[in-house]
């Protein structure tokens, strides 16, 4: 059994697309348990037409989108909770591949699989996913060099694991990513390269807000305003003994730096990307060595370097 959980805010236009790829499913053992977290469009409308007695609607007032999940969380009692954007799309055998993974890694705290990007109002057609391989992940090693292995519509979570670690925090932003790696500090992950998921991009959703962030000011920059994540690895990285999983850790900590490193260069923010350097633990990898190349070079210079990193295939893209 899977409980699925989907936060549902302003999605009329993609709600009802979401809600069948759902009941498309091949793995039939599922609830579902919608928010409706102060839509002013008839999403919620669309919802109760669909008359399956395995899905439920709460409402409440507009509080985010950690805490409609929160709330959704907290109605089911199934082992493994699947969680779903009301904009993204599963394939048919979305819910059997997780229950594959589940059942390969029973020790597992957090599973996921594989996605592809969905432009605007496009709609997939509904299918059976190609192949993959299911194994084990280490999850922050993965993350730090641009493998993310899953995104917050193709994963699933331990519930007794979120008991422990607790829920969704009240964030600005990435409160999912930062859950992850609560989840993995606490237990195995364990994902599949099977791109079961269609994810929605462009639709002026937070995670496009996300992306195009990019602060302008150097006072005050701290390592811990980048990113969301990197307060809670901070503040455990000097209780962990496994020296894999600390090298792991510091490279996702300078990873989360080198994002900001690249957006600030790619938006000609120089002053604050030489900043940026000073923040590292190790040294860029990625990405972000071109860009601290980069600012290594004169003001005209390097403008001239960004200018042309640009022109060749945009390999300065911050995903």
């Amino acid at each position: 059994m899977f409980d699925i959980v989907i936060p549902l805010y302003n999605k009329e236009r993609f709600i009802g697309a979401t809600l069948e790829s759902v009941l498309a499913q091949t793995y039939k053992e599922w609830r579902l348990f919608i928010v409706d977290d102060g839509s002013g469009d008839e999403g919620p409308v669309i919802v109760e037409r669909c008359r399956d007695e395995r899905i439920q609607l709460m409402r409440q007032a507009n509080q985010g989108v950690g805490p409609a999940r929160n709330r959704a969380m907290r109605q089911g009692s199934a082992d493994w909770i699947a969680l779903l954007d009301a904009d993204d799309i599963w394939n048919v055998d979305h819910l059997e591949e997780l229950d594959a993974i589940r059942q390969a890694f029973p020790q597992t705290v957090l599973i996921g699989c594989g996605y592809a990007r969905l432009k605007g109002d496009a709609l997939p057609r509904s299918r059976r996913s190609g192949r993959g391989r299911r194994r084990l992940s280490r999850y922050f090693a993965e993350s730090a060099h641009g493998r993310q292995p899953f995104i917050t519509s193709s994963v699933a979570v331990r519930r007794s694991a979120i008991a422990e670690v607790g829920e969704f925090k009240p964030l600005p932003g990435n409160e999912d990513v930062e859950l992850w790696a609560r989840l993995a500090l606490h237990g195995p992950v364990a994902s599949s390269t099977k791109s079961t998921v269609h994810y929605r991009i462009d639709t002026g959703g937070i995670t496009d807000l996300e992306n195009r962030k990019c602060p302008t000011s150097t006072q005050a920059l701290r390592r811990e305003d980048l990113s969301s994540t990197i307060p809670t690895l901070a503040g455990r990285l000097p209780d962990i003994q496994d020296l894999e999983l600390r090298h792991d850790i510091v490279e996702y900590i300078d990873s989360r730096i080198g994002l900001s490193l690249v957006r600030a260069v790619r938006a000609g923010q120089l002053e604050r990307a030489r900043a940026l350097l000073g923040l590292y633990d190790s040294k860029p990898i990625g990405k972000a060595r071109l860009a601290a190349a980069i600012t290594k070079l004169p003001d005209p210079i390097a403008r001239m370097g960004v200018r042309a990193a640009l022109r060749l295939k945009d390999i300065l893209r911050a995903g």
